[in-house]
């Protein structure tokens, strides 16, 4: 009996056409690494970020979150052989390593919010209960991504605060943008929109590192600045919505 190939073994295992697979799995990489730009912008800056944070060095930790959060991400999508649709524990579906994927999302934000403004008991208190919240909601079948909102929102305030820099908040554009796209890929089943969704997920954390970086050359962005981008981000994704609605469905590699 011929023995499987390693090559072989791979595309067994990814659903898609090979640009779309290329697409896919290059932005998850890129999504996957991204976490080494804030480790890079941290160390560079460690004097500004330890006289402005309580804890810079859970920084460090978050960022071991936010990789194995991709990990699990990937993880999940491999389950699922990289071609979602509703039903699976990648979009609608619970699931172990989908769990375990928000699950590690949710604690990178509250490492945050520990790393910037950790001396304030009743915010880590809150933090806290926020992901004990969200544990619960998962596994009751209950919608949780409200907490997750929550969260991120809460961190992206303390990123603020401790740094300055409103550019902080571009993360909760993106995150919402994140969204928009998933629903679009849920509704279109074109997996292009897949490699989009993961591509713009990991640019909540490039804006985190603009943020901190510009706080430190002291060239904050000003907030016309950030009504300026939210504008721009948000009258492309309703001008692409007609024709990224008309999509059609990504024909499956494995019959």
């Amino acid at each position: 009996m011929r023995s499987i190939s390693a090559r072989e073994l791979l595309r067994s295992q990814i659903d898609l056409p090979a640009p779309v697979a290329v697409w896919v799995l290059f932005a998850h990489a890129v999504a996957q690494f991204t976490p080494l730009v804030l480790i890079f912008v941290i160390y560079d800056n460690w004097e500004f970020v330890i006289a402005n944070t309580n804890a810079p060095g859970l920084f460090y930790a978050a960022c071991a979150f936010m990789m194995a959060t991709s990990a699990f991400e990937i993880a999940q999508n491999t389950f699922d052989k990289w071609y979602l649709e509703p039903g699976m524990g990648s979009t609608t579906d619970p699931a172990l390593a989908d769990f375990i994927f928000y699950l590690f999302s949710c604690s990178s934000f509250v490492i945050i919010i520990i790393a910037c403004m950790g001396n304030l008991l009743w915010l880590i208190s809150l933090s806290v209960l926020l992901l004990l919240v969200f544990i619960f909601l998962y596994m009751t079948d209950r919608p949780p991504f409200a907490v997750l909102g929550i969260l991120s929102l809460i961190s992206t305030v303390t990123l603020f605060l401790s740094f300055g820099n409103p550019i902080v908040f571009m993360q909760i554009v993106t995150g919402q943008l994140t969204v928009y796209f998933f629903s679009l890929l849920i509704k279109t089943k074109a997996q292009s929109m897949h490699g989009l969704t993961a591509f713009i997920s990991c640019t909540g954390t490039w804006f985190i590192a603009w943020g901190i970086y510009g706080a430190a050359s002291d060239e904050p962005k000003s907030w016309a600045f950030v009504i300026f981008l939210t504008i721009i981000f948000a009258l492309t994704a309703l001008l692409l919505k007609p024709r990224l609605e008309k999509l059609k469905p990504t024909p499956h590699r494995i019959h």
